[in-house]
């Protein structure tokens, strides 16, 4: 039994380094030189016959940007696919740039959760950006007369 998780552990660090080596367009060669790795335990790892060190994928993750840890999930390419939308979005913030609230359609709710928990603004017109957009003044229309306004009435 535990030879099997061994096994399957192997399988899936190597799945993974393949989608990395695919995805940042990185050849065997280039890795195992960039990181001082000898070539054929590289590939050893790459084909699932050996396991990295834990320090190794650490390595690795430095280089590929990703963490030691994920090599071991099965979804490292959603979870990289993330982490860059996020890092994309804390670029645009950190310039001082505030997220549209038009891109909130291209977002999952757990992606806007860990974006808002993050301390992101999403920028939105005010009723007055909005009156003064239009250049006409602002009016109730007759069904929805409702007196004086006690405060800062939505639109």
């Amino acid at each position: 039994m535990m030879g099997n998780n061994i096994a399957d552990e192997k399988i899936q660090i190597s799945n993974n380094i393949k989608y990395l080596l695919k995805a940042d367009k990185k050849t065997r060669r280039q890795v195992s030189e960039d990181l001082g790795f000898k070539y054929t335990t590289f590939c050893d790892w790459v084909n699932g016959n050996t396991k990295p060190s834990y320090r190794n994928l650490e390595r690795l993750g430095e280089y590929f940007q990703v963490e030691a840890a994920d090599f071991y999930a099965p979804d490292i390419e959603e979870k990289r696919s993330r982490v860059r939308r996020l890092l994309k979005y804390a670029s645009l913030f950190y310039n001082g740039k505030v997220l549209d609230m038009n891109m909130l359609d291209s977002l999952q709710e757990e992606q806007i959760k860990e974006l808002l928990a993050s301390g992101f603004r999403f920028a939105g017109k005010s009723l007055e950006e909005y009156v003064e957009s239009t250049g006409r003044p602002l009016t109730a229309s007759p069904e929805l007369e409702g007196g004086e306004p006690v405060g800062r009435e939505l639109w």
